[in-house]
């Protein structure tokens, strides 16, 4: 008993220190073409970037007499071509992000990526390498006519979005494997709807996504508290004006929604055009209740000081924190009094228009 049970062990030990090797990485025409190119935005807490695409296979690729055998033994210089096959049950996808200047951005690793899937299987990596992302399936699953590829990555980890991809294999060959990565991969385009060539071998940056910053503007109503009469003609008289406090301002600030990955390090001028005109000067809005007008200026602050502004004066903001999806302003008033100005109830309505500069 004790020979049989050193023999068994014996033989699960050489099991287990006799892996199938790996062996070099080649390149070769996969793939006839792309198709349903997509990276989108997704409206999330995190702005996740999806991405998907379909990669068409060439013909012929996982027959045991296949038309690819012999390219394949040229490719990797071996003299026994009849013994090299294509594997059914594996695929790889190597996929490169790059940074603004078009250098590859190597801090992003498979721990920045979710849901990624190959014809609907998981990958089986259990390192960090994007460029060698395996995928196996014993139930046909990768024996196809195209690879549908989909995943998720943190827009924290984009700073712009510049992504290729491409697939491939892997090929047996006895006791050896090696990867075969398609030498045509893709790419997205400015829209991210395209499918675009994109060369891993020589790796050069593809296009970058521009990205609507989709600015919004809060809705507000400002509505401001009593106003004394005498005291408003007096502060105009002496030429200070009259500050006068709105009534819950904090929750009616002035707020720009934006889609951070969209905005670029450019200056924004922010107009502000009025209902009611300015006055003849053109350096104060106009409240009016008929023919009785008052005139206004409007403060803007914020946390950062150097962001406060005046209206109706054009302003030409040069900082949008991309770690947000909003800026805020804290709105102040200070009324002026005119000719006509009386008791009265008083109004005008504010529209405001941002726009980047190039």
């Amino acid at each position: 008993m004790n020979v049989k049970t050193k023999i068994y062990f014996m033989g699960l030990l050489l099991l287990i220190i006799q892996p199938i090797a790996m062996a070099n990485t080649y390149f070769y025409p996969y793939i006839k073409s792309y198709s349903n190119c997509s990276i989108t935005i997704l409206d999330d807490e995190d702005n996740s970037v999806e991405v998907s695409f379909r990669a068409h296979l060439v013909d012929d690729l996982f027959s045991d007499k296949s038309s690819h055998i012999e390219p394949w033994e040229q490719l990797i210089n071996s003299s026994n071509g009849e013994s090299i096959t294509l594997s059914p049950d594996h695929a790889i996808l190597s996929l490169h992000f790059y940074k603004a200047d078009g250098s590859p951005e190597l801090n992003i690793t498979l721990n920045a990526i979710s849901e990624l899937s190959l014809n609907g299987v998981s990958h089986n990596n259990s390192g960090n390498n994007i460029q060698e992302i395996t995928f196996n399936s014993g139930a046909n699953a990768l024996k196809n006519t195209y690879y549908d590829v989909s995943f998720k990555v943190s827009s924290n980890t984009l700073p712009p979005i510049r992504i290729g991809a491409t697939v491939g294999g892997v090929l047996n060959i006895d006791q050896q494997q090696h990867s075969l990565l398609s030498s045509k991969g893709v790419s997205f385009g400015s829209t991210g709807k395209q499918c675009e060539n994109f060369e891993p071998q020589t790796a050069a940056a593809p296009e970058a996504i521009k990205v609507d910053p989709k600015f919004r503007l809060s809705s507000a109503i400002w509505k401001l508290k009593s106003v004394d009469l005498d005291l408003l003609l007096d502060n105009t008289e002496n030429g200070s004006g009259l500050n006068v406090p709105l009534d819950n301002s904090e929750a009616n600030r002035f707020c720009i929604h934006y889609q951070p990955m969209g905005v670029k390090r450019v200056i924004h001028r922010i107009q502000a055009n009025n209902l009611n005109g300015l006055s003849k000067d053109r350096n104060h809005f106009q409240l009016k209740d008929k023919e009785k007008v008052i005139n206004y200026q409007v403060i803007l602050r914020t946390e950062y000081s150097s962001s406060d502004f005046f209206l109706p004066e054009d302003y030409y903001l040069t900082y949008l924190d991309k770690d947000v999806k909003k800026m805020c302003w804290t709105p102040k008033i200070q009324l002026f009094s005119t000719e006509t100005t009386d008791k009265g109830s008083y109004s005008d309505t504010l529209n405001f228009t941002i726009m980047p500069l190039a």
